[in-house]
């Protein structure tokens, strides 16, 4: 009896075992699909017809049997083969979203962290780095605006921002601009939830894509919140009890507004311990502004933030505690000054 038996069977045992082996390599990616799945139906076929070959059936029976196995062979591989060709598409995607991410981090960090800081921040431009207001812009908008620039409002004959579109003169092509403009993305995370993207922020590459010591020394700094100003950039104010700073409209501030010291020009000042600082809004135009402790566009919360405040509005504190105090507009992060309390 036991030489009566289809040594057929141990082949399509063994078939079926190395086609299910391939279908799950090629599930796992450690195979590509198309290849598993070709390995597995090559198993399947050869078991088939070694089943085939030592069955007692006539030719007929012998041919439907074998066409038999090799359909239901194939409709058990045809599932992993569209689960490892999904894989292998949503790996590809992935792959493609993140070298997009890796150059639009290399370009910011060359062209655009000087006025958003190399976190996009904000510096002397707003802070693009999961900026709310950014958010509510379209992709579209966010084109228009890195191609073609931003006026600036006191003086329409200059520019914000420069357009940077090389159809406009500027240094990047359109693809660089889309480039940036999904590395910004990337910083929202409503947006890529929406979008079905991987939730990497891209401005975590910008770092990697800086080959100029000074440029990696500099993202070190703003990395802990800036550095103080030179001691002659400070007027001493120790002597009074109240200090005055005018938010006021510039010529030389990047966002067409600064801070200065009411009958000055500087931001900085040195004060004693309880003393009372004063913001005012002496900006034209309706233009709003608010206060915010911390640096580089990012609060550090030493001092409550202000409500955002028109002109004719201000904005007071009292510096009780010793200590250093940046501050900056949340509106116009390039309006920085800096409180030295004794």
């Amino acid at each position: 009896m036991e030489g009566n038996r289809n040594p057929g069977l141990l082949a399509v045992s063994v078939g079926v075992g190395l086609a299910i082996l391939f279908a799950l390599l090629g599930v796992t990616s450690v195979l590509e699909g198309r290849i598993a799945f070709g390995l597995a139906v090559v198993s399947l076929g050869v078991a088939a017809l070694i089943y085939v070959f030592y069955s007692r059936g006539n030719a007929v029976t012998k041919t439907g049997y074998a066409a038999l196995i090799i359909t239901i062979a194939v409709g058990l591989i045809l599932p992993f083969l569209l689960v490892a060709q999904q894989q292998t598409q949503a790996n590809a995607q992935s792959a493609l979203y993140d070298l997009t991410l890796q150059r639009g981090a290399s370009l910011f960090g060359q062209y655009c962290a000087t006025c958003h800081g190399y976190q996009g921040q904000g510096l002397n431009g707003p802070r693009l780095n999961n900026n709310p207001a950014i958010s509510k812009l379209t992709d579209e908008d966010l084109t228009r605006i890195i191609s073609g620039g931003i006026a600036n409002p006191n003086d329409p004959s200059k520019l914000l921002m420069p357009a940077w579109l090389d159809t406009y003169g500027g240094s990047l092509t359109q693809d660089d601009i889309n480039y940036l403009v999904t590395l910004i993305r990337s910083s929202d995370p409503k947006y890529t939830a929406s979008k079905g993207l991987a939730k990497t922020n891209g401005f975590s590459y910008v770092y990697a894509t800086l080959i100029n010591a000074t440029q990696q020394a500099d993202f070190k700094t703003q990395e802990k919140g800036g550095s103080k100003p030179p001691a002659n950039q400070f007027v001493d104010e120790t002597a009074q009890k109240t200090v005055t700073i005018d938010a006021v409209d510039s010529t030389t501030n990047s966002s067409g507004y600064d801070w200065q010291i009411a009958g000055g020009t500087l931001p900085n000042i040195t004060i004693k311990a309880g003393t009372t600082v004063v913001w005012d809004n002496k900006s034209t135009g309706g233009i709003p502004h608010s206060v915010v402790s911390g640096s580089g566009g990012t609060p550090n919360n030493k001092f409550p933030t202000s409500p955002i405040f028109a002109p004719g509005g201000s904005y007071t504190y009292t510096f009780n505690t010793p200590g250093e105090y940046p501050y900056y507009c949340g509106v116009h992060p390039a309006m920085v000054g800096w409180i030295s309390v004794q």
